[in-house]
């Protein structure tokens, strides 16, 4: 039984093969053998990281009772959420449907044929409230099979029914038509966001998730929007203090969990996951440019905060390049790249224990700080007490330090990491997912170029060509979502999100290297990406097609993300890679028909923004990137110089904003400065001088 998940490319499915349950990892063996048995299936879903699976883990699935009663009754099947996305997607839809709620761990109850008939999370060994135990619902799954089976099969059809018609309901927002600009549009996004922006920081109540995409796209208006860009920098600022300073950020070895348990940003949930610190390393790296930017064209007080958060900014992007380089690259010397995650728990005196590795008591606190004590800067640190374990405490900032405590701040850092190294450290998820290596090529990439990282970029040329060498089937022209250990699941096909955000990364990679073949190959992920649109809607499905399970569970509706969460909606990327590619095209001097249709193609794919940008502003955040980008009067630069400091902070501001940048040292008036040549397809300006040229190409406002 334990040989099914030992050699799984899952850390999560590896954790539980010591267990007696007969586990099955997700596939059609597992399913066969329901039908054969004819007893009903459960489904455990979770992922390494995740705090409360281990806890169901210990409770319930080491218990020899209920494995035994497992066993007899039912076809248990581990799946990892972050291995197989879709089956994930698709029974939280069921989930939520049933309970009003979802998480992890996901607990769910399906025919043989895979259409849910009971749903739920986290069950406790023994009752809670109203919670009922795990025994309890295995008891009452198996009396209703024995008893009311009809029920059970009208219950299951009514629900797919159910997903079919959400699913259906899904992908027509796609086709959602606004006659606004794009320029219109965002305002009224950023009206949205600037209201919302919460005074401690984010949009909504704990728990505080990073608004990771929205704060990259509402930074366009700081540079594009003048007569807005003091009241949109102020919203910024508020959200990316609260996210710099507070326990969101590990400022002790650099990286971000997940989100803050807490109102005030205080303390995290804290596992870190690979596609989180992508996204924030990207817009930590964004706010380095463009709040630098702002602070020379402004005054007083806004310019200071604006310098202060550059600084921060930056301080957070080197302390992500720095955890992806020591925490999240594998050790593998033929195939290097980014492990998926860092579990939340860790050992303290025998216990697995959430934060055990992170926090700190006061008897630590004091050993690190008394030799400093003296020359701690007074409102500067914060210790807060966790909420499960409030004799232990995370530590984060409460203002950004002065350039004058650096010095003693990096001083109890290294204090701290030298306590820490001293404990067992969390467990890693060593599978490598191709999507989430994307966004972390692209952001590296990035923060190469804004940050002058080299480091950064020696990083992100590691992993992408450790991900294209390991997962890329040349011969198939196909690739795997995951690999581990050197070796790739050729039969698990990445999802469209997979290819999009590679081919992202690629194009990002190209940009920042100069060397070609990282385009070609975001080409050829662009090629098949391209068949998950479907000939007859133009809708771009998740997949290209659905195992029996995923379909008969949908109502055999296609399974489609629009709107962005943990990370970009998978068509959204995709709309911005099509748009990427063509825009590198443009400034190269090789734009062709094929790259006018892809730039069509992004135009029409992220349209509904158009339609939502209103009500939803920061789900629909990375398709109003892509409008605003194929929609701005200005798409890529001639530069008549490259290297000069001037033209180093133009191409800072047109990377971030989406632009891209060619050098021609023959524009007329070079001999004079730096001139600046706008242009938009194949239609080129005047040039304009100098960076306060650069900026008057926004005055008009007509850019978003």
């Amino acid at each position: 039984m334990a040989q099914r998940l030992a050699g799984s490319s899952s850390q999560y499915l590896r954790q539980h093969s010591h267990q007696l349950v007969d586990w099955f990892p997700y596939g059609d063996e597992a399913f066969e053998q329901a039908r054969l048995r004819d007893v009903p299936v459960m489904l455990s879903i979770g992922y390494a990281a995740c705090h409360w699976c281990h806890v169901m883990s210990h409770e319930s699935f080491d218990d020899p009772e209920l494995a035994a009663l497992l066993n007899e009754n039912f076809v248990a099947i581990k799946v990892d959420r972050e291995e197989h996305p879709l089956v994930d997607d698709t029974y939280m839809l069921a989930t939520q449907a049933l309970t009003g709620a979802g998480g992890w761990p996901m607990t769910i109850f399906a025919l043989p044929d895979g259409r849910t008939v009971h749903a739920g999370t986290y069950y406790p060994k023994k009752p809670r409230g109203k919670t009922p135990s795990f025994r309890q619902v295995l008891d009452a799954v198996h009396e209703a099979w024995e008893t009311k089976r009809e029920s059970l099969e009208e219950q299951a059809q009514m629900l797919a029914g159910h997903l079919a018609e959400l699913g259906s309901r899904q992908s027509s927002l796609l086709s959602l038509q606004s006659q606004e600009p794009a320029d219109k549009a965002f305002g009224a996004a950023l009206d949205r966001w600037i209201a919302g922006t919460k005074p401690e920081g984010g949009f909504t109540p704990a728990p505080k998730f990073p608004p990771t995409w929205a704060l990259k796209t509402l930074w366009r208006a700081v540079i594009t929007t003048p007569d807005r860009a003091e009241e949109a920098f102020t919203a910024a600022a508020t959200h990316l203090e609260a996210m710099f300073l507070g326990g969101l950020q590990d400022h002790v070895e650099g990286g971000f969990a997940r989100y803050c348990v807490d109102e005030n940003w205080s303390v995290p949930h804290f596992e870190k996951m690979l596609y989180d610190n992508a996204g924030l390393l990207s817009l930590a790296a964004r706010t380095s440019a463009l709040a630098a930017e702002f602070s020379r064209t402004s005054e007083g007080e806004a310019a200071q905060r604006a310098q202060k958060l550059a600084g921060l900014a930056r301080r957070s992007a080197e302390g992500i390049i720095d955890f992806l380089n020591e925490e999240l690259l594998t050790a593998s010397s033929a195939a290097p790249a980014f492990a998926a995650s860092l579990d939340a728990d860790s050992s303290r005196d025998g216990k697995q224990i959430e934060g055990a590795y992170y926090t700190f008591n006061r008897e630590e606190m004091a050993l690190v700080s008394d030799p400093l004590i003296h020359r701690l800067p007074k409102g500067l640190l914060r210790f807060a007490p966790v909420a499960e374990e409030p004799q232990n405490f995370c530590f984060s900032l409460l203002r950004a330090p002065e350039p004058s405590e650096l010095g003693v701040l990096q001083e109890l850092r290294e204090a701290m990491r030298a306590l820490r190294r001293s404990r067992i450290m969390p467990v890693r998820d060593e599978k490598v997912i191709a999507g989430w290596n994307g966004l972390a090529i692209e952001a590296l990439a990035e923060a190469a170029l804004l940050l002058d990282q080299p480091m950064a970029l020696e990083l992100a040329e590691k992993a992408a060509n450790s991900v294209w060498q390991m997962q890329w089937d040349e011969r198939a022209r196909r690739l795997a979502r995951v690999s581990f250990s050197n070796r790739a699941e050729h039969g698990n096909e990445g999802t469209l999100q997979d290819y999009a955000a590679l081919a992202l990364g690629f194009l990002a990679l190209g940009q920042a290297s100069g060397q070609k073949q990282w385009a070609a190959r975001a080409s050829q992920l662009l090629g098949r990406a391209a068949d998950f649109v479907d000939p007859e809607t133009g809708v771009p499905r998740d997949a290209v097609g659905a195992d029996a399970r995923i379909a008969a569970q949908r109502g055999n509706i296609a399974a489609v993300t629009v709107l962005d969460d943990a990370l970009p909606a998978s068509g959204a990327l995709y709309a911005k890679a099509l748009a990427m590619h063509a825009l590198q095209s443009m400034a190269a001097g090789e734009y062709s028909e094929a790259d006018a249709a892809a730039l069509d193609s992004a135009r029409v794919l992220s349209a509904h923004a158009l339609a939502l940008a209103s009500d939803a502003p920061t789900q629909v955040a990375t398709a109003l990137e892509v409008q605003c980008i194929v929609s701005s009067p200005v798409q890529y630069l001639a530069m008549s110089q490259w290297d000069s400091a001037e033209a180093k902070r133009v191409r800072s501001v047109a990377l971030s904003l989406g632009m891209n940048a060619r050098h021609d040292p023959s524009l007329p008036g070079a001999e004079n400065g730096l001139q600046i040549q706008p242009c938009r397809e194949e239609l080129c300006q005047m040039p304009v001088a100098g960076m306060d040229g650069f900026f008057s190409l926004f005055a008009s406002g007509k850019d978003a």
